[in-house]
């Protein structure tokens, strides 16, 4: 009994040592089988997001580069500073967009990115001239490299080469997909035991593969779809530039016209303005004083005024000037000169009722005008010697014969015309005696304010030393060498102001 007994006992052993060995086996071969096949698993779900966003890095390349492109070519067209702006914002994001899939797949981005990134930079060279010619104001030279045959083979170039790496990129996919495949295939061989298990794996490896194909051609989709809104937004831009470009050509013509009318309006005012001044006879039959004068505009119709009146035996000055330049400036001092001389028709003698009139006369005037101009004005009565002043303007400088030089200030003798319906609190009276060579030079800030090359001012000492110099010549020739010393002194520099000049001598009486 004993021996059919360890016999079983044997055989049980055997069987547990088979069952075992089956079951280790069937372990280890699980076991192997498992991991390679979730090495696998990882390995091909890693590559499918990489390829992935591989795909989409590639496609937003393009987005961005067609991006730049209409935006440069909106800025050529509509010379909007926001086109330039978006066109900066955009660069930046190509370039880490670049970066981005240069990391991801270097092997395949360097084996064209010579060509591609040369391209590029002279695209980028080219954009950059034309931004450049459209803050010059050459918009349809810019247009013309934007539109170009160098730009648009540089631009076929560069999406040859972007093409080329998606090509590039599809077939490293491909690739890996194959090697995938193969590890697939052997981990199912080795799987054949645990056929239940490795097909389970393998199922949810195929499902995912097809979700990823689905994906792609959804991507793929996208892409075509934005492609597609591009083309219109860009045929869309186009229409809206065509349209942009005609109303301009017509603004411009209005405003050519416009220019034209408003120059022949200037022309005529300032023909007037020319024709008022005094003339060399009317000066030169004033017996008791040697007078010239000079007035020069800085634009077309200045704001400055002189005028020189003589009524019996009586010489009314003034000078005077007027805010700003240009139609309203020309007029005003036109109204200012025609009150004077009708206060001196009527012969007013008192310079503080003369000046109070024309005070009123401009104001109200300009207050039908709606125009803020103004102007400071300063009347100077001569009679036998003595000069009277009144009214608020520069300084007023008299050189003795001696060459002592007084400096009258204006400030506290008047307030600005036009400003204040009532100035009569605010108009006083100086008195000057002028002995035989004396000299009273009047002038506007134009003169003193003149600026040279390195933006300094004339000044009142440089024009008080030049009177002084030549005290003794004629008021001719002392206004010739004023004004030929400023001309000097400006040299190239640009004349902001009006420049008039009255130079006054007194002669024996």
């Amino acid at each position: 009994m004993n021996s059919p007994i360890k016999s079983k006992v044997a055989s049980g052993s055997h069987l547990i040592t088979f069952i075992s060995l089956s079951l280790g086996f069937s372990g280890l071969l699980f076991g192997a089988s498992a991991w390679n096949v979730l090495s696998t698993y990882q390995a091909f779900d890693k590559a499918i997001a990489n390829q992935f966003k591989l795909q989409n890095l590639s496609s937003q390349i393009i987005y961005f580069d067609e991006v730049l492109t209409m935006s440069a070519r909106m800025y050529a067209g509509t010379g909007e500073p926001k086109w330039e702006s978006r066109y900066n914002q955009v660069v930046p994001q190509l370039e880490i967009t670049i970066k981005q899939i240069i990391e991801q797949t270097p092997n395949t981005y360097n084996a064209n990115a010579k060509k591609t990134d040369e391209a590029n930079l002279k695209l980028v060279d080219l954009e950059a001239k034309s931004f450049e010619l459209v803050r010059q104001g050459k918009a349809s030279e810019a247009m013309q490299i934007l539109s170009g045959t160098e730009y648009e083979s540089l631009k076929q170039i560069y999406a040859d080469g972007i093409l080329t790496t998606r090509n590039a990129i599809s077939l490293e996919t491909e690739n890996s997909l194959d090697r995938y495949r193969q590890f697939l295939f052997q981990s199912l061989l080795l799987a054949g035991l645990s056929f239940p298990i490795l097909l389970v794996t393998a199922t949810i490896i195929i499902l995912r593969v097809k979700g990823f194909v689905k994906e792609r051609s959804q991507a793929q989709l996208s892409l075509q779809e934005l492609n597609q809104q591009l083309e219109s937004r860009v045929e869309k831009r186009t229409q809206d530039l065509k349209s942009a470009n005609s109303e301009i050509t017509y603004l411009n013509e209005r405003l050519q016209e416009d220019n034209l009318r408003m120059s022949s309006e200037l022309d005529v005012t300032r023909r007037l303005q020319r024709m008022m001044l005094p003339l060399d006879e009317e000066l030169e039959t004033i017996k008791e004083l040697d007078i010239a004068g000079f007035m020069e505009p800085s634009n077309e119709v200045g704001g400055d005024y002189y005028d020189v009146l003589h009524h019996n035996g009586r010489v009314k000055i003034g000078i005077g000037d007027v805010t700003g330049h240009g139609l309203e400036s020309g007029v005003l001092m036109i109204m200012a000169q025609t009150a004077v001389l009708t206060m001196s028709v009527l012969q007013e003698k008192d310079p503080i009722r003369v000046l109070g009139a024309l005070n009123t006369v401009l104001y109200e005037n300009v207050t039908r005008m709606n125009s803020d101009k103004n102007m400071t004005l300063l009347l100077l009565d001569y009679f036998q010697g003595q000069l009277s002043l009144v009214g608020q303007h520069e300084e007023v400088i008299v050189v003795r014969a001696d060459g002592t030089v007084e400096r009258i200030d204006t400030n506290d003798l008047g307030f600005p015309l036009g400003l204040e319906a009532d100035i009569s609190s605010f108009i006083m009276q100086a008195q000057i005696n002028l002995n035989p060579e004396d000299i009273v030079v009047l002038y506007t800030d134009g003169i003193t304010e003149a600026e040279n090359p390195n933006r300094q001012f004339y000044g009142l000492d440089r024009l008080c030393q030049l009177v002084q110099n030549h005290r003794q010549e004629s008021a001719q020739f002392i206004c010739e060498v004023i004004i030929q010393n400023l001309k000097n002194f400006i040299g190239l520099s640009r004349v902001y102001d009006d420049i008039t000049l009255l130079v006054i001598k007194q002669l024996q009486y």
